[in-house]
């Protein structure tokens, strides 16, 4: 009996390991790029994924094109499915000498967040990201090349 009571966790344990492989392994199949523009933040977000490492750089201009902020997000890629995980492990200011915006206010909101959960489909070379935090919405943008393994 106390055999029987055993096996459930160990078999539960080798799951979740297995799944973190695959997404793991799935996550540093990646090489492309991603363009978005966020309106509601009135920033541009350019995001690369090569062997399962992503930057983005996350920048705001005012009016003339003068930069107000510019963030470095860098984190590590894990899909499964359509569902994407980024592990962040660095979010750092590229110009710190400035008037703080939106794009500060989201790096801010952020930064206590290690673990990012997002959706994300791809249509041709069009890419829909759905997020859920800091509030709901969709992003729209272009990608040039694969997400995964399996995307064609």
């Amino acid at each position: 009996m106390n055999n029987k009571l055993l096996y459930l966790p160990i078999s539960m344990a080798i799951i979740f390991l297995l799944l973190l492989t695959y997404s793991f392994l799935n996550g540093s199949s990646c090489r492309y790029s991603i363009s978005i523009y966020v309106k509601d933040d009135d920033r541009n977000v350019f995001m690369t994924c090569y062997r399962g490492k992503i930057v983005a750089l996350q920048t705001s201009q005012d009016k003339e094109g003068n930069l107000l902020s510019k963030w470095k997000v860098e984190a590590r890629h894990l899909r499964l499915g359509n569902q994407v995980i980024y592990f962040v492990y660095s979010r750092t200011p590229v110009i710190e000498d400035h008037k703080v915006d939106s794009n500060d206010r989201f790096n801010e909101i952020s930064s206590g967040y290690k673990f990012l959960f997002y959706n994300m489909k791809r249509q041709g070379n069009k890419v829909y990201i759905f997020q859920t935090f800091p509030r709901y919405f969709v992003h729209e943008g272009q990608i040039d090349g694969v997400l995964d393994v399996w995307d064609d």
